[in-house]
C-alpha cells in the first residue's frame, strides 16, 4: 500500500495508473467502495472534528487534490506533483465513466450546485448517463427519501459535491444503505476557476498553508515531547 502520512493520518499517494486499477476493482465488486478528493481544508476540518477524521481514515480510496499535502508529507515526486496540479485523476475518472457509458447519480447541496455538475459534465464527458440528482437542501427530517431514490435508479457510480463536513457525514451515517458501486466525493473544486473567483482560492489556500503548517508544527513537537 501507497500512503503519506500527515497530522496523524494516512493518505493514499497512488499514481493515477495504479488508482484507476483500483477503481477498476471497486467496479466489479458486490459492495460499494468509496472514494473521496482530500483537500487542504478537509485535513485541517478533520484535526478539529473526529467524526470527519474517522469517515477519511474508513475511506478505500483517497485522491489528495492540493501539492501543499504532497510537499508537507515529503511525498512530493515530481510525477505526483504534476498528477495533483493537473486534477488528472477526476478527469481519468470521468473520462473512463463517460467512456463506458456508466449510469451516474448526482448529489448536492443545493440545485444550484446540482445544475452547474450536471452543466460541466454535459460540456466534458457527454457520453455519462445522469439517471439522476437529489439536493439535500430538499430533505425535509432524515435521509430515507433520497437513499430511496439512488436505489431505484441503481447508478454504477454516485458523484458528490456536498460541502464537507456535510458530505462526510451523510456517507458515514447510510454507507450502508446505498446501492452504488462507487461512491465519489468529488469535491467542490473540479472545474477551474478564472479571474477573480481564482485570486480568491489562491488567497485561501495561502491561509491554509499557513493553518495546516502551523498544526504540522505542533503535532511533531506533541509527538516528539
Amino acid at each position: 500500500m501507497k500512503k503519506l502520512e500527515i497530522l496523524g493520518m494516512a493518505l493514499d499517494n497512488y499514481t493515477v495508473q495504479e488508482a484507476m486499477l483500483q477503481v477498476e476493482g471497486f467496479l466489479g465488486s458486490d459492495i460499494m467502495n468509496t472514494v473521496e478528493t482530500i483537500s487542504m481544508d478537509t485535513l485541517v476540518r478533520a484535526q478539529e472534528d473526529g467524526q470527519l477524521r474517522e469517515c477519511i481514515e474508513g475511506l478505500d480510496l483517497t485522491v489528495v487534490s492540493d501539492k501543499e499535502i504532497l510537499k508537507a508529507a515529503e511525498a512530493a515526486s515530481p510525477q505526483r506533483m504534476q498528477e495533483t496540479a493537473d486534477n488528472l485523476f477526476q478527469r481519468e475518472f470521468l473520462k473512463q465513466a463517460s467512456r463506458n457509458n456508466r449510469t451516474v447519480y448526482l448529489l448536492g447541496d443545493d440545485s444550484l450546485k446540482l445544475d452547474a455538475l450536471q452543466g460541466f459534465l454535459r460540456e466534458n464527458y457527454s457520453r455519462i448517463q445522469v439517471v439522476g440528482s437529489y439536493a439535500l437542501a430538499d430533505c425535509l427530517g432524515d435521509y430515507d427519501t433520497v437513499i430511496n431514490e439512488i436505489n431505484i435508479a441503481e447508478p454504477d457510480v454516485l458523484i458528490s459535491v456536498v460541502s464537507t463536513p456535510e458530505q462526510e457525514y451523510f456517507l458515514k451515517a447510510n454507507k450502508e444503505k446505498l446501492n452504488v458501486k462507487i461512491w465519489y466525493g468529488l469535491g467542490e473544486n473540479y472545474v477551474s476557476k478564472k479571474g477573480v473567483s481564482e485570486v480568491a482560492g489562491f488567497a485561501k489556500k495561502l491561509i491554509q498553508k499557513g493553518v495546516m503548517h502551523s498544526m504540522l508544527a505542533r503535532y511533531n513537537h506533541d509527538k516528539d515531547g
